[in-house]
């Protein structure tokens, strides 16, 4: 085989291989642009991408590649099995910059073929709008509320009656409030936010964004981002069970271990399948309890998944949830 036929064999195989991945990655990644419009100089600004593996296999995330320095990037779950999703959330942090800010990241994924996907972030820093700090971030806190977090607006452009006219929340997992801090000779405008977590804000990773509408034409809307980590008092470890490819019939055993830092008893243990079952070790209040699971694969081969819920007697507090996957084959 002369070179030129064995390159043009291989690029020919290269091609069909580019082309496949094109294909199914069209379709677990519904978007891979987003621009955040007119921002304040200083804000961080969060967007989230989902992934969602509608393909019959596993997909591994290797790596991310910020575009700049000022992007940062959480990957929810790296192994993604089939039927199954998870996010991904960037970061931009406008504080050194103004005007026309192009950004975002490159996920590098080996499963089930090699692909560079780019999801790309875009935005319009303005330098007479600065926010401190630049957004919201609880970090870790006990589900039931937090204390209110504030940040300063200040606007020092030259619209002389410049203001904030109403707010918006994403959800009703937040209280907030703005209210006017004064306006000086020279046309500055100072705005102070106050943002509370409520209690029914949902265990695991939140997020969500306030609106500030203003007056200006211009820039009539002002994103704030909010984020936290909402701890419930009850916890279940290994919270996610991804129990592989597994044989239609076969029967597979796990053990989960249900902690809080209160003693508790255990209460109904429910799949959302009847494939999946779970009985509890003892029954008695302890602060921590051993729960073994038993799933028998379903006649039907394909992506599995279910949800599983551990209830206690702890006032007030709602079920844990585990989250389990399998791949179903003949």
């Amino acid at each position: 085989m002369s070179r030129l036929t064995t390159f043009l064999a291989v690029w020919a195989v290269l091609a069909i291989r580019t082309a496949d991945a094109q294909d199914w990655v069209a379709g677990v990644f519904p978007e891979r642009a987003f621009d955040f419009g007119t921002v304040a100089r200083g804000s961080k600004i969060q967007h989230t991408f989902k992934v969602i593996n509608r393909t019959n296999q596993e997909i591994h995330i290797a790596e991310s590649r910020p575009k700049c320095g000022c992007t940062a990037v959480r990957i929810g779950a790296r192994e993604i099995p089939p039927g199954t999703q998870t996010v991904i959330e960037a970061t931009i942090d406008t504080t050194k910059f103004l005007g026309y800010k192009p950004s975002g990241l490159t996920l590098v994924i080996d499963r089930p073929t090699f692909v560079e996907v780019d999801l790309n972030l875009s935005c319009f820093i303005r330098g007479d709008l600065v926010l401190t700090p630049g957004q919201v971030d609880y970090g870790k806190v006990l589900r039931g509320g937090s204390h209110p977090a504030t940040l300063q607006l200040t606007y020092a452009g030259g619209q002389p009656n410049w203001g904030i006219v109403r707010m918006q929340t994403q959800s009703n997992h937040l209280t907030a409030k703005v209210q006017e801090q004064g306006r000086s000779p020279n046309g500055q405008t100072q705005y102070l936010l106050t943002v509370t977590l409520n209690p029914t804000a949902p265990n695991g990773y939140f997020r969500d964004e306030v609106t500030l509408f203003t007056n200006d034409s211009a820039s009539p809307t002002i994103p704030v981002s909010v984020s936290a980590i909402v701890e419930s008092a009850v916890t279940v470890s290994p919270s996610v069970v991804n129990l592989g490819q597994v044989k239609s019939g076969a029967v597979i055993k796990k053990t989960v271990l249900v902690r809080s830092a209160r003693p508790f008893k255990l209460g109904t243990l429910k799949a959302s399948t009847d494939d999946l079952t779970g009985s509890p070790d003892l029954d008695e209040t302890r602060p921590a309890h051993v729960v073994n699971l038993t799933f028998k694969a379903p006649a039907r081969p394909g992506p599995y998944h279910a949800v599983f819920e551990i209830e206690t007697d702890l006032k007030d507090e709602p079920p844990a949830k585990l989250m389990t996957f399998a791949n179903v084959v003949p």
